[in-house]
């Protein structure tokens, strides 16, 4: 009854007055190639809950209550808003701001009419805008009137960067686009006072067939006084001495400023002189200040540069604050103006300290994690940062093949604490002068080494892990690691009631995951990002990492004549290391809707294993696992595959070779920062080999999507922009481990069948 009523609450529609439930439109004739017309609809609904208004019914309700009373506030101001009318002034303001989105897209004749349809009844109204584009005007020939002859040259060898071509679409949104290249370029060529206000252009639609003659014109920069303006000569201009104070938060004034002359060699181009300004000795070695600085005396200014090296220094992440400005030498060379650059740094804390306190949910096992962590900057003078994160966590492990029964009756009966060193060093530390790679991959080498320790009611495990690699950029969306050494070395001791239960089991991808083993690996990775510089339009993501594992250190074990044990394993030291290859990619795209209110979210991941020479399966840690609040929702982590095959029964949790899996998400506003979600995932893992224990596991191409799992769901998210908390609800829909006919079942198979749910408490949202 509340959602009924909640779908057209009118009671508090004035009489003559119309409920305003919605806007569409529709386009005949003329087909719009790009548009987004829903979103310059002025007029707004009443915010909806799915299909029902919820908030307009409690506007509603509270309004029975007496007037100013605590509930009537609170109903009609906390919770409620007031109906949404019919504005007729509007639905012309809309049509207008229409045409005009039309217009600058190129259709000049566009024509709208709306209709708005009334329900006396309900006393609800809606609007149509039926949107008559006509033909839209094509660019057919592009002049330019540049006085300036240098000028005029550069725009012209620029020109062919431009978005503007001769038999398209005429449309005035690329006019402002193409005025913000063309300054940009000329900023980047030394026009230091450019600014885009000096372009314009002239647009002739006289020729008919709906053709336009297109002029760019560019003038000189324009000074004005307070009597008069005049013109003056477009001026490149060059960096003529550049000033930094590495730091400015010294202001000891009795110790007086020392000069010291720095000579920096950039990327092989030549030797450039730079002086730092300073009081004290310098805190931070100069070149590895200036290996973030792209600005180079006595070379044209360069907008870039400036923006590069903003960047540059922020990534050190040892200053807290950066300003360069430029001043004006009011003196000529060669006919360049001439400029003069001043940087002023000031350093952050050499050390901070941090605690942090979590709670957490993994794969539906609850705990808590307490850590400390201290950062030291500038370690050895050279931008370095070295961290330490000591951890210790406690955590309800609810599945558990021990056999005494005192285990599952503790609140927490796993216990786990290690520690994490690492060094990042802001240049590739390798064997080779420090510009022999290009500062614009802003490059950086990373150095981790960890140890691990995990008391389980099962076993107890240690874990030394380390790394070596190098990570940078190439460009606004790209970045690239690449890991020349990954370590990880695991020791484990199980209780003998739990090595009972392995010795019982004859799959050796089990008894592998419960082995003393080391993994030795190299890994490339890539990562493709729009999102976090696209947030209202359509937007990609995309992870993609390979691994090697063993085989080129298999070389070193050859060399000193190691041999092969009775598993086809090699040994280093007392423990055998595997020999793999993995690939793992992760696809995202994010569509919004209605000015970013609504998001539609795509995702794909797709990981294969493949053991190589005579490895019986690739590594525990490197296999692929599925389900959980961020995978299949409908599945606690680890219970669900390989394939059909039927893991309930079993207490281990269940890794494969390969892992498809395929999901969407439809999200929508609530309430301010209250947002709810509507989802569905499919997907499974499968194993490469043969395996005679779970012949159902194994993936083929035929059938492969006949053991694919798929669930539904729903769920609400709270979020803080600095914190997001989630909570999901999730479904099965298909479940392939049951018998053919009946895997489109959402019940429990148990003696009583039940609705099967799943509840995912979790921080962050799932992809």
């Amino acid at each position: 009854m509340i959602g009924l009523a909640s779908c057209f609450p009118t009671r508090n529609v004035p009489d003559g007055s119309y409920l305003y439930t919605k806007s569409k439109f529709s386009i005949k004739g003329q087909k719009v190639k790009t548009h987004n017309i829903s979103s310059y609809f002025l007029q707004k609904t009443n915010r909806k809950l799915l299909i029902l208004r919820p908030y307009l019914w409690f506007y509603d309700l509270g309004t029975q209550f007496k007037d100013s009373s605590w509930t009537e506030r609170f109903l009609t101001q906390t919770l409620g808003e007031p109906p949404a009318l019919l504005d007729t002034n509007l639905i012309v303001s809309s049509a207008e701001n229409i045409a005009q989105h039309l217009r600058n897209l190129g259709y000049y004749n566009v024509s709208i009419i709306p209709f708005v349809t009334r329900n006396n009844y309900l006393k609800t109204a809606s609007v149509k805008y039926v949107i008559y584009p006509q033909k839209p005007y094509i660019l057919q020939n592009i002049s330019f009137d540049i006085s300036d002859r240098k000028l005029k040259t550069f725009v012209l060898a620029e020109w062919g960067k431009s978005n503007l071509r001769s038999g398209e679409v005429f449309s005035s949104n690329q006019l402002k686009d193409e005025r913000d290249r063309i300054s940009m370029a000329l900023r980047n060529l030394g026009y230091y006072y450019f600014n885009k206000q000096q372009i314009s252009f002239e647009a002739d639609s006289t020729l008919g067939s709906h053709a336009i003659d297109l002029k760019v014109h560019i003038e000189n920069q324009q000074i004005k006084t307070a009597d008069s303006s005049y013109y003056i000569e477009s001026q490149q201009f060059k960096i003529k001495r550049i000033y930094i104070y590495p730091e400015m938060s010294n202001t000891d004034v009795e110790t007086p400023y020392d000069t010291t002359i720095v000579i920096f060699d950039f990327d092989r181009h030549g030797e450039f002189q730079y002086f730092f300004i300073h009081r004290d000795k310098m805190a931070v070695n100069p070149k590895a200040i200036l290996q973030s600085i792209f600005i180079k005396p006595n070379n044209l200014y360069k907008y870039d540069d400036i923006a590069q090296s903003y960047q540059s220094l922020f990534n050190m992440n040892i200053f807290k604050f950066i300003n360069i400005k430029l001043n004006d030498l009011n003196e000529k060379v060669d006919n360049f103006g001439q400029l003069e650059c001043i940087i002023q740094l000031s350093k952050l804390s050499a050390l901070s300290i941090s605690t942090d306190s979590e709670l957490k949910n993994t794969g539906g096992d609850l705990g808590i994690e307490q850590s400390f962590g201290l950062v030291s900057r500038n370690t050895f003078r050279n931008g370095e940062i070295f961290s330490v994160n000591l951890r210790g966590a406690l955590e309800v492990q609810n599945k558990t093949n021990s056999a005494d029964p005192n285990s599952v009756l503790k609140i927490f009966n796993t216990f786990e604490t290690g520690i994490n060193t690492g060094l990042e060093i802001p240049r590739f530390f390798a064997p080779v002068k420090r510009n022999f790679f290009s500062r614009y991959f802003n490059p950086k080498t990373k150095m981790e080494l960890g140890y691990n320790y995990q008391d389980r009611p099962d076993y107890t495990r240690t874990i030394l892990n380390g790394s070596f690699g190098f990570r940078w950029v190439s460009g606004i969306y790209n970045s690239h690691i690449f890991n020349l050494i990954e370590l990880s070395s695991v020791k484990i001791l199980p209780e003998p009631e739990f090595q009972a239960i392995i010795d019982q089991y004859e799959d050796p991808r089990i008894k592998y995951s419960y082995q003393d083993h080391l993994v030795l690996a190299l890994s490339y990775s890539y990562l493709y990002n729009e999102k976090k510089y696209q947030s209202k339009r359509p937007s990609r993501f995309f992870f993609g990492k390979v691994e090697l594992g063993g085989i080129p250190y298999n070389l070193v074990s050859n060399v000193f004549g190691n041999e092969k044990d009775s598993l086809g394993q090699y040994w280093i030291g007392n423990l055998p290391y595997t020999q793999f290859l993995r690939f793992e990619t992760d696809y995202r795209y994010y569509f919004p809707m209605m000015n970013n209110s609504l998001m539609h979210v795509f995702r794909a991941n797709i990981g294969v294993g493949i053991p190589l020479s005579n490895s019986v399966a690739t590594p525990f840690e490197k296999s692929f696992y599925i389900g959980g609040s961020n995978s299949l929702r409908a599945w606690t982590l680890g219970t669900l595959g390989p394939g059909s095959y039927n893991s309930r029964s079993n207490t281990f949790e269940m890794t494969g070779d390969i892992r498809l899996e395929i999901n969407y998400e439809f999200r929508f506003p609530i309430s301010d920062a209250l947002k709810g979600s509507i989802f569905a995932d499919a997907g499974n893992i499968f194993l490469i080999k043969q395996n005679d224990v779970m012949p159902e596991g194994v993936f083929h191409f035929y059938n492969f999507y006949q053991k694919m799992a798929l669930d539904i769901g729903y769920g609400i998210r709270y979020d803080m922009s600095f914190l997001v908390l989630r909570f999901d609800i999730a479904h099965p829909l298909y479940q392939p481990y049951l018998a053919p006919g009946k895997r489109w079942s959402m019940m429990t198979q148990t003696t009583i069948p039940k609705l099967s749910t799943a509840f995912n408490f979790a921080i962050g949202y799932p992809f």
